[in-house]
């Protein structure tokens, strides 16, 4: 009888227990989807708030593929806006022998979102390549346990239009504008 009482306490401790363990776990789990749900959400609403942003701060990246060394250890960049040239620059760079590519950045330290950038190429075989279509999304903090409820506004780096087409920050040689008459610059 005595034994009985024991193995009976026993159950009801180990049913306790069980119960405290499935009601944890079951927290845990409603905890995390009702995290990837407002992350969801929140990446919606901040990205579109991040887009409200005009201008460019950070340095876009760029890939130059299939030139030769001489085509691209020299570039050329304009910023456009308003149909004038505003700012241009020249930039030279050191190509190993063998290369046919070149990653690199723009080079200005701000411009505006809706400017387009116009990348210039040298040698005989020019090549013009209008880079537009900017634009900054919502990086969404992540902790051990799902999403945090904070971000950042990111530029989306490799993800322009180039020359009208969506394009990964891929100037390929091939693709380039073989003419191509710049807008005359703006007068200061």
């Amino acid at each position: 009888m005595k034994a009985n009482k024991y193995v009976k306490g026993c159950l009801v401790f180990l049913g306790v227990i069980t119960l405290l363990v499935v009601l944890l776990v079951g927290w845990f789990w409603w905890s995390m989807e009702n995290n990837k749900k407002r992350a969801r959400e929140d990446s919606g609403k901040y990205s579109a708030i991040c887009d409200t942003i005009t201008v460019i701060t950070e340095k876009p990246g760029l890939a130059l593929v299939h030139f030769r060394n001489a085509e691209i250890d020299q570039l050329k960049f304009y910023i456009v806006r308003n149909n004038k040239i505003v700012k241009d620059t020249i930039v030279n760079y050191k190509i190993a022998p063998g290369e046919n590519y070149l990653h690199t950045e723009i080079p200005f330290v701000v411009f505006l979102k809706t400017d387009t950038i116009i990348v210039e190429t040298k040698h005989n075989s020019k090549r013009f390549y209008q880079v537009t279509g900017f634009h900054h999304y919502a990086y969404l903090h992540y902790g051990m346990f799902g999403y945090l409820g904070s971000h950042e506004c990111r530029l989306a780096d490799n993800n322009y239009l180039v020359n009208g087409e969506q394009n990964d920050g891929t100037l390929l040689k091939e693709e380039g504008m073989k003419e191509y008459i710049l807008p005359e610059k703006k007068n200061k």
